[in-house]
């Protein structure tokens, strides 16, 4: 590895207040509000405005304020949650992969009883891209 390559990332490290450990801790308190009911405060809180987000191979769905109106309406439209949790998480890099359980009925998708991996790329404390695979 070039040294010159390793001392400047430590450097930027230094200089840059979004650690690992900041990503981290802001993948778990999103992770937090999401499965504890908070799912708009996570958006609000960690989401750019400029945010495309995509459910497997459907068109992507771009900005902050479409974004999360499909959130508002998708929510509004749960009827029963028997289990929402996250059964981990991977950072690496810029990103995060993150591995959610779900069990509910929705009054227009039926019953879903999934493992749902939400692949999100963040910048500046906000994720700027997210697919779910489901």
């Amino acid at each position: 590895m070039n040294t010159t390559t390793k001392t400047r990332s430590v450097d930027d490290l230094r200089r840059n207040p979004w650690t690992r450990n900041t990503f981290k801790a802001a993948v778990k308190d999103l992770i937090a509000k999401v499965t504890g009911g908070n799912a708009l405060d996570a958006f609000d809180r960690y989401y750019a405005d400029d945010v495309t987000m995509q459910e497997n191979q459907q068109p992507p769905r771009v900005g902050k304020a479409g974004c999360r109106a499909f959130e508002v309406d998708f929510l509004s439209k749960i009827k029963t949650v028997r289990t929402y949790v996250c059964d981990g998480f991977v950072i690496s890099g810029n990103k995060a992969f993150i591995v959610y359980r779900i069990d509910a009925d929705h009054a227009e998708w039926g019953t879903l009883n999934m493992s749902e991996v939400a692949i999100q790329k963040w910048s500046d404390g906000k994720v700027v891209r997210e697919r779910f695979v489901y």
